[in-house]
């Protein structure tokens, strides 16, 4: 035979009370899910472009800011063909271009500044 603590009928029926510890942990929990969702959907929704099948992009900083080159099919073939600047300060725009003809299987002429 069980014998239950006088209450104990009310104390099992009446709803949980949520106190403040509990709150913080549940609304806590609900910001980082939100932020995961939003973390993955962006992650999801957007790609990069990269070099390969035919298509260049090549990023490369230079002395007057950042530049962006992407290319495909005849337009890739054409500046991948092109020869390379003869100044400094397209080295290493040169050698990014070199190496992403390369994985696009575009051929590159040889350059003597090392690209």
């Amino acid at each position: 035979m069980l014998i239950l603590p006088p209450g104990h009928a009310e104390r099992a029926t009446r709803p949980l009370r949520i106190g403040r510890r509990e709150r913080w942990f549940l609304g806590s929990g609900a910001v980082l899910l939100a932020a995961l969702v939003v973390v993955l959907v962006i992650s999801l929704g957007s790609h990069q472009r990269v070099s390969g099948h035919g298509c260049i992009d090549v990023s490369a900083a230079t002395v007057i800011g950042g530049s962006e080159l992407y290319r495909c099919g005849a337009a890739a073939r054409a500046v991948c063909a092109s020869p390379g600047h003869a100044g400094r300060e397209f080295v290493s725009f040169q050698r990014a271009l070199a190496i992403a003809c390369r994985k696009a299987g575009l051929p590159v002429p040889f350059s003597p500044s090392g690209g």
